[in-house]
């Protein structure tokens, strides 16, 4: 008799355990983390004054990297968009080689000149924009300087 007090003791305590368990299983994880995706990755800014460009970066081991990655994406595009911006308006012979484009992108994106400037960062850590772990830059130019410069290389 004993013993069968004690193996159902041991199978209502078991039952508890399974029933505990599985209502803890059911829990909701915790709510995901949605940031708010800033408005210059939607919508580039534009100005009579500057250009704009935004720079992506992928994961890096080292967010520093990230970042610097970032920022020279972003001077590049930066610099293909003046060209294409320029050449449109004719200053730039439309017979342009490519190497010629080429070397002007590189100026206008070279970091040591320091034409440009970082106006936003945003880490997209949770994938709420695009992939995990990306990092965003925006940054610009002023125009009259970016003319300047190629004025200067023509």
């Amino acid at each position: 008799m004993i013993r069968q007090k004690r193996y159902l003791c041991h199978l209502i305590n078991l039952g508890i355990l399974i029933l505990l368990l599985t209502s803890m299983g059911c829990q909701s994880g915790p709510e995901p983390v949605v940031e708010t995706v800033p408005g210059w990755l939607e919508s580039i800014p534009k100005d009579e004054s500057h250009y704009y460009a935004i720079g992506v970066s992928g994961p890096t081991p080292r967010v520093s990297d990230a970042w610097d990655q970032a920022i020279r994406r972003a001077r590049a595009e930066l610099g293909r968009l003046i060209i294409s911006h320029i050449s449109s308006k004719g200053t730039i012979i439309s017979s342009s080689s490519g190497e010629y484009v080429r070397e002007i992108v590189k100026i206008l994106s070279d970091t040591e000149l320091n034409y440009t400037e970082v106006i936003e960062r945003w880490a997209d850590r949770s994938g709420s924009y695009g992939p995990p772990g990306h990092f965003y830059v925006l940054v610009r130019m002023e125009k009259r300087r970016a003319e300047s410069v190629l004025r200067s290389i023509k």
